[in-house]
């Protein structure tokens, strides 16, 4: 990648940004690119002498930027909204003379050759695999003909527009759940008070996620083989859906296998993030599941989660607040609604999430379309490799 004539430079971001600062100057983290774009709803901020003492990494509209550490290999381009922010030790920022060579290296990044290349070449844990900076620099890049590229990404912009579109249909979906539940809640004095524990089974998961080498089945739909659920796998997702991840475990044992329709729970510093699994998984370590009596209860329960996302990072423990405690949260309180609200609340918001599913659904149908597009087009006459 280093050598290409298009590609400007390729560095990486600030080591040291210090402490949050309202008034600061934005900062994008590997958490903060996710599914190919940049979405922060919690932006850190640096102070605007850190950013001026690392101007060498400041961003601008049009730059590529690569997960180091993470989901390593993961990239997103810089939009109009993060002009002129900085980056973190995580990130890598790649600068290209022009749109469409960044648009081709973001394609060519989210390839399966790339990922498994990326996988490859990472060192540590599961949770904190690094791609060196230097290695990203020697990453292949394919070189066809730019008629042949322009043509491809005309048509892959194509399918990433309807993606969007998709993606937007969701978040409006979120939105009205959301506010359908602020609205629920403004009478939330007059119920009686529960605590989450009585109104929900809870337990911790204690699977520790298989290592790198593990290899995944050929077939993850296949009845005896179960996804495992890390906290990663929650506090990645945008939407609060999961139907499958990285890590799948063989006819794991069964009383650690949740139930669809379940809430899995995990902690950072900027909240408690909850999921609904679509499919039977299990909870890995650090993980919460939280196991209601009716989907009615289950959707109440996952809106009361997102209202009081902050506010139940009192019940985390462990370094950095990230570990969920069962006793604690099992002991918080909450005001529980009557059966007709809940009920009434489940029909208003099920066909919304309903939609919601249906779009992300088709998007990843979008997705392995694109991936399809890249693969044909590089094994074709369309530019090899």
């Amino acid at each position: 990648m280093e050598q290409l004539p298009w590609v400007q430079h390729i560095r990486y971001g600030i080591t040291r940004p210090g402490a949050h600062e309202d008034d600061g100057v934005g900062l994008v983290r590997a958490s903060d690119i996710q599914e190919g774009r940049l979405h922060s709803e919690e932006p850190r901020r640096i102070s605007p002498r850190t950013h001026e003492a690392h101007a060498r990494s400041e961003v601008r509209v049009g730059d590529l930027l690569v997960v180091l550490v993470g989901r390593v290999g993961e990239a997103a381009l810089v939009t109009e909204e993060y002009h002129a922010w900085n980056v973190a030790r995580t990130v890598a920022v790649i600068r290209a003379t022009g749109p469409d060579e960044a648009a081709w290296l973001r394609l060519w990044l989210s390839s399966s050759y790339v990922r498994d290349w990326c996988a490859r070449r990472s060192t540590g844990s599961t949770l904190q695999r690094t791609l060196n900076l230097k290695d990203l620099r020697g990453l292949p890049v394919p070189l066809p003909t730019a008629e042949a590229r322009t043509a491809l990404l005309r048509t892959v912009r194509a399918v990433e527009e309807k993606v969007e579109v998709n993606r937007r249909i969701a978040e409006c979906a979120m939105s009205l759940t959301d506010a359908l539940f602020a609205v629920e809640v403004t009478d939330r004095a007059a119920w009686p008070e529960r605590s989450f524990g009585s109104v929900a089974h809870l337990r911790v998961g204690h699977q520790s996620r298989p290592r790198l080498d593990t290899a995944l089945p050929s077939d993850p739909s296949a009845e005896q083989e179960t996804a495992l659920v890390a906290p990663a796998d929650v506090l990645g997702k945008v939407f609060p859906y999961v139907s499958r991840t990285g890590s799948y475990l063989v006819s794991p044992d069964e009383e650690t296998v949740c139930d669809s329709q379940s809430l899995l729970l995990a902690a950072r510093e900027d909240g408690v993030h909850v999921v609904v699994n679509e499919v039977p998984v299990v909870p890995g370590r650090g993980v919460l599941a939280m196991h209601a009596e009716t989907l009615a209860d289950t959707y109440w329960l996952l809106h009361e989660v997102r209202f009081r996302s902050k506010e139940l990072t009192a019940a985390a423990q462990g370094p950095g607040g990230r570990e969920l405690s069962r006793r604690s949260l099992a002991a918080t309180v909450l005001h529980w609604p009557s059966v007709s609200v809940r009920e009434r609340f489940a029909r208003a918001t099920g066909e919304l999430h309903a939609r919601a599913r249906v779009a992300l659904a088709e998007n990843e149908v979008l997705d392995k379309l694109k991936g399809g597009l890249l693969d044909g087009f590089l094994d074709g006459a369309g530019g090899g490799r």
